[in-house]
């Protein structure tokens, strides 16, 4: 027989329980609608008989689709989704915005913020067999160096056509940003003074004065009949090295050169998104557990996961009044999991097999 101090416990329990179900829903909701935001897509269309809006949003789905593809996909794969379908790229958008609408000299002016839908995008690019990667923007201190061997001469600042066009064309789905090392007399003194070991030259005086630990070189060697460009590309403690032949180029040429500074860019694009890809195939299944009585680290930690691409999917299993369990899908390893909590400031208790957040 209940007593009514027993009746209060369980109604106490159950309101305690059903508060945290619902306030957890209302997380995990927001949670499984995960994206990737493309925005400031600007659409202009002639604003005539033909005029139709479903032309522009239509226009708009494409160009954002173009953007987000070119930020997190190597330029080798991207052949792979040349002819991709309206009705497909549709099918990834989760929700669209349109903006600052105008007309003005009987055209009509829009951008667009376009969303795409995370899992439904990963699982497109699974099917193609196309590995995305990581959206990971970082700065990147260069060094552009010009020797013309025809003349014996080097050029870093004056006389440098990379060094002063190098930052004119900007793309928005450039992940790299290029701090230009500023005029320095000295540097172009020990530069100069090594030019005959440049390949094997260590820029290590140059870099310290800099509060930048990843760094490019890119050395141009020009005679008459040919370019080379040898890229140093330092991150994450690691040297990678592109080397590129060019026949014919006159650097005076605006064009040919804007073409070669972007060719060169995008190489260097692809490096640094190969060094973070995406194993969509591999889906790690972690389960993780927490007190449901604390709310604040539950929203810290759905938060967190909301921004972690590498995490595909989470979602919750069990809820109990001790314990609240998720089930996270990780493509990567448990290694990498928890390197990636640990710098979110996230305590994970490995031991006894049962992952706890502290």
């Amino acid at each position: 027989m209940y007593t009514k101090k027993n009746i209060f416990k369980i109604l106490s329990c159950t309101i305690i329980y059903l508060s945290t179900l619902i306030f957890l829903s209302i997380l995990t909701t927001g949670a499984q609608s995960k994206i990737f935001k493309i925005e400031d897509i600007e659409i202009s269309e002639p604003f005539d008989a033909n005029f139709s809006k479903e032309k522009v949003i239509n226009s708009a789905f494409s160009v954002a689709f173009e953007e987000l593809t070119s930020s997190i996909i190597v330029t080798k794969d991207k052949s792979k989704i040349k002819y991709s379908k309206l009705n497909e790229i549709k099918y990834l958008v989760e929700s669209f915005e349109i903006k600052n609408e105008s007309f003005l000299d009987k055209k009509y002016i829009a951008k667009f913020n376009v969303n795409f839908n995370k899992k439904r995008t990963l699982n497109f690019f699974e099917k193609k067999n196309i590995f995305p990667s990581l959206k990971k923007k970082r700065d990147f201190l260069t060094i552009l160096i010009l020797i013309d061997n025809d003349k014996n001469q080097i050029f870093l600042y004056e006389n440098n056509p990379f060094y002063k066009n190098w930052n004119n064309n900007k793309k928005k789905y450039f992940l790299i940003n290029y701090i230009l090392i500023d005029e320095d007399v000295e540097d172009f003194k020990l530069i100069n003074e090594n030019k005959n070991n440049i390949e094997n030259f260590y820029f290590d005086r140059i870099i310290k004065k800099y509060d930048l630990d990843d760094y490019i070189v890119s050395i141009i060697f020009k005679n008459n009949k040919e370019l080379r460009i040898l890229s140093k590309f330092f991150f994450d403690k690691d040297l990678k090295i592109i080397n590129k032949k060019y026949k014919n180029i006159n650097l005076t040429d605006q064009v040919k050169l804007d073409a070669l500074i972007l060719e060169t860019k995008t190489n260097l694009e692809d490096l640094w998104k190969s060094n973070n890809l995406i194993n969509t195939s591999l889906k790690l299944a972690i389960n993780l557990q927490l007190n449901p009585k604390d709310n604040l680290k539950i929203i810290n930690l759905e938060r967190e996961m909301d921004e972690i691409d590498l995490i595909y999917d989470y979602y919750i299993t069990k809820i109990s009044s001790l314990n609240l369990n998720y089930k996270v899908i990780f493509n990567g390893s448990p290694k990498q999991f928890l390197k990636i909590m640990r710098e979110k400031n996230i305590t994970i208790n490995t031991e006894n097999g049962t992952w706890k957040i502290k």
